[in-house]
């Protein structure tokens, strides 16, 4: 889930978000957005984080609705970013490349000069006007641009632009606004899209983005034109690096998800248990397999008060106990230390990785874990009486049978992930006309809050392509969906499952999820591949048999498309999901027997009950 990014100099708050490629002409060009959040305080920020993504995602949604309509162009500012940020294309050149030549054709236009200052921070004066370079040519040409760097700048790319900075930064524009015209001469033929803007809208554009690089700041020149490496800043390598270090360090780096993080930390505390608490230099690769091979003693399941043991006093009370854990369980542990590893390897603070290739026995990412229902199961599962007869509902659980009757429906009819379904608001089931619809996203804006700054609640989804709306199946609302949601907001609740309650990693419904897969296995099949992730599965072959396009059904599972190209064009408006959504046959499941055995349901009563 996006967080707040520190700035690691100043410790700095920032919203930062990556604009998708397709959309980056509604937001001038940029590749990403970044907005300070005004505070170093991680609590205060979350809620200014908050503000400022629902913001950038209204500014998505437009943008998509743009691009369907036809009406979304490149600005100056886009064209100008895609000259200096965008891949090859056409030209010998990326666009990285693209703009240090801009810098070369701009201190060969400016001409040799000196600073005004006698401590000159620039080198000596290099491209001239004599130089009398065609620039067009050395664009299409990588080796020509490579040597003009190697013997002008001495190979060293933030030399270029230091005849330009003398000249921009002590004379008037009249002196200097004229050696833009070459580099918007070249922009304008690389980008089709230019002829719409003037030259004035394309210098400007192009000044800004020069300015940014190339500014008249004299410290940062100094610090972008010194030395890279100091004498002064010590070797990367650490010795001393220990294993706990390590962990608080790439957790504060790739800022895991809160369950990641608990079972890295449980593997290092097993590992540290294991083999004591080493520098990470003294890991080497024996010592992993000799942990492998105690880790894989240990049972699948064992007490709940024999977890928090010890690692070797686990070992040593149910090494001999079967079945053992699965291949896919000690990939997980063994796993978290060679992501370490190799997170300390990649950042050159040990000089060797002792984590590759450290196999383990029966693990295979390719193990299929998880099958489809088959037409006859779905109608013996939906024929359970937790389905048919709601006098049989249990009022006394902690997950009422009322949440896990919606859990398995939803999932059923639109393929949505348990977690995605039950974190869901009530202010995320929203309406177009006819249509009920579920607005899955990573905030949302809690009932009638009167202060802004409080109604935004995190939630959690897989990616950002799990970002999306589902519509509700007629069938739902046909049992009393709509019903069931008035109940709720009469109750005064805003969830749409008030009995899922947050865990200490943030997680609704990992209790219902245990429930939910002994129902299967009670009515269906004792099957471990057959599980409440399989209605999912279930739902994408359907959805494949009724023909739906590859487009359509990834909006509505929230799968990423599996071309780059698939990536383009506005999703498919909430009318054609739902259109395409009713195309799915489920006549294999008794909609009239259910029907029949909710018609009396009192959801108010149902609701108090299960509080």
């Amino acid at each position: 889930m996006a967080t707040p990014f520190a700035d690691p100099r100043t410790g700095q708050l920032y919203f930062r978000r990556a604009v998708p490629e397709a959309l980056r002409a509604a937001f001038g060009g940029r590749l990403q957005v970044k907005v300070t959040l005004g505070t170093k305080d991680p609590a205060v920020a979350k809620v200014a984080f908050a503000r400022e993504n629902a913001s950038f995602e209204e500014k998505l949604a437009d943008a998509r609705r743009q691009m369907a309509e036809g009406t979304l162009v490149p600005t100056p500012a886009a064209l100008v970013r895609r000259w200096c940020e965008g891949p090859a294309g056409d030209t010998g050149l990326t666009g990285a490349q693209r703009l240090v030549m801009t810098f070369m054709e701009l201190d060969a236009a400016a001409g040799g000069r000196m600073s005004a200052s006698a401590d000159d921070v620039f080198p000596p004066a290099l491209l001239g006007p004599a130089a009398n370079t065609d620039w067009s040519a050395v664009l299409a040409d990588r080796e020509r641009f490579e040597a003009i760097l190697a013997t002008s700048y001495e190979g060293d790319a933030e030399r270029a632009g230091s005849n330009w900075i003398r000249l921009r930064w002590h004379d008037a524009p009249s002196r200097w606004r004229h050696c833009l015209d070459g580099p918007v001469a070249r922009l304008r033929a690389f980008h089709d899209g230019a002829e719409r803007f003037s030259n004035d809208e394309l210098t400007s554009a192009l000044l800004e983005i020069v300015d940014t690089h190339r500014s008249g700041d004299e410290d940062v020149n100094r610090a972008r034109l010194a030395p890279r490496r100091p004498s002064t800043i010590r070797p990367r390598l650490r010795a001393n690096l220990r294993l706990k270090q390590l962990f608080a360090e790439w957790k504060d780096g790739r800022d895991p998800r809160p369950q990641t993080a608990i079972e890295f930390e449980a593997a290092v505390d097993d590992f540290i248990d294991y083999a004591g608490d080493l520098p990470v230099a003294m890991i080497d690769a024996d010592l992993l397999y000799d942990y492998r091979d105690e880790a894989a003693k240990l049972p699948a399941t064992m007490p709940r008060a024999d977890r928090l043991l010890p690692f070797r006093a686990r070992v040593a009370k149910h090494g001999g106990a079967k079945p053992k854990c699965s291949p896919s369980t000690l990939k997980k542990r063994v796993g978290a230390l060679q992501a370490l590893l190799t997170y300390a390897a990649d950042q050159r603070w040990i000089a060797a990785n002792a984590g590759v290739r450290i196999k383990i026995e029966g693990y295979s990412k390719s193990n299929r874990k998880r099958r489809s229902f088959e037409d006859h199961e779905l109608t013996t599962l939906f024929a359970a009486p937790l389905f048919t007869h709601h006098a049989s509902w249990n009022s006394r659980s902690r997950i009422s049978d009322v949440t896990i009757f919606w859990l398995f429906l939803l999932a059923a009819t639109t393929g949505a992930r348990l977690e995605e379904v039950g974190q869901v608001a009530l202010a995320d089931v929203k309406r177009d006309g006819r249509i009920i619809y579920l607005d899955i996203d990573r905030y949302s804006l809690e009932g009638d809050a009167e202060d802004e700054d409080d109604a935004f609640a995190a939630k959690s989804v897989k990616n950002e392509d799990s970002i999306r709306l589902i519509p509700v199946h007629a069938k739902l609302i046909e049992l009393g969906f709509e019903t069931y949601l008035d109940a709720l907001r009469a109750a005064g609740h805003s969830q749409l499952f008030p009995d899922l309650k947050e865990n200490k990693v943030g997680k609704r419904t990992k209790e219902a999820s245990q429930r939910i897969n002994r129902i299967i296995d009670r009515h269906v099949a004792r099957d471990r591949r057959l599980v409440f992730y399989s209605l999912r599965h279930t739902f994408k072959a359907k959805g494949n048999d009724a023909g739906i396009t590859d487009r359509t059904l990834d909006q509505i599972c929230g799968h990423a498309p599996l071309t780059t190209g698939g990536r383009y064009g506005l999703a498919p408006r909430i009318r054609t999901l739902h259109r395409e959504l009713h195309r799915i046959d489920y006549s294999c499941i008794d909609w009239s027997a259910m029907a029949a055995g909710m018609s009396s349901v009192d959801w108010t009563a149902m609701l108090k009950g299960g509080a």
